[in-house]
């Protein structure tokens, strides 16, 4: 769990990662890959109609939704669990336990885009941490103890 310490922000890890990615040169193609990536991500939290899995949370509230596909080619516990014959898999909705949506909302951003944005921004990196392990999503906590570390949340990171 989370224990008692402190929240670990990622504000300026997130800052510091849309700083670095500000002054690279890209593509058309990974322009246009990016604003795909984009696009789904926001359908997913507006809980657009071209979602086909929903996320129910301990309040009982199915407020994010997300695309099968996209799912299962980031993670390998969704991938099973949507394309293995499971009850979340056959109903479409995913029981999210133990995590809020905040947090959550931070990992299908990493998920979509395979990088943090605003979503993470206001996420506690203790808490996307253990998301990253339980649903086993590769990049994130290697760019928690990269960017998510600074002056300002080392306490927090080696309290949890």
């Amino acid at each position: 769990g989370l224990g008692n310490g402190r929240k670990w922000d990622l504000r300026g890890a997130c800052e510091r990662s849309e700083a670095k990615r500000g002054g690279e040169a890209v593509s058309e193609e990974v322009c246009l890959l990016r604003d795909h990536a984009e696009r789904m991500l926001a359908q997913a939290l507006s809980c657009s109609d071209q979602c086909d899995v929903e996320f129910e949370f301990d309040d009982g509230a199915k407020l994010v939704k997300g695309h099968r596909g996209k799912l299962c080619s980031a993670s390998e516990v969704f991938d099973a669990m949507l394309q293995c014959g499971m009850e979340e898999g056959k109903s479409g909705v995913v029981p999210v336990r133990g995590f809020g949506r905040g947090a959550f909302k931070g990992l299908l951003e990493w998920m979509y885009l395979g990088r943090c944005g605003e979503e993470c921004k206001v996420a506690d990196g203790r808490e996307l941490w253990l998301l990253a392990d339980y649903y086993k999503v590769k990049g994130v906590q290697r760019w928690l103890m990269g960017e998510g570390l600074d002056e300002s949340t080392v306490c927090a990171a080696y309290e949890f």
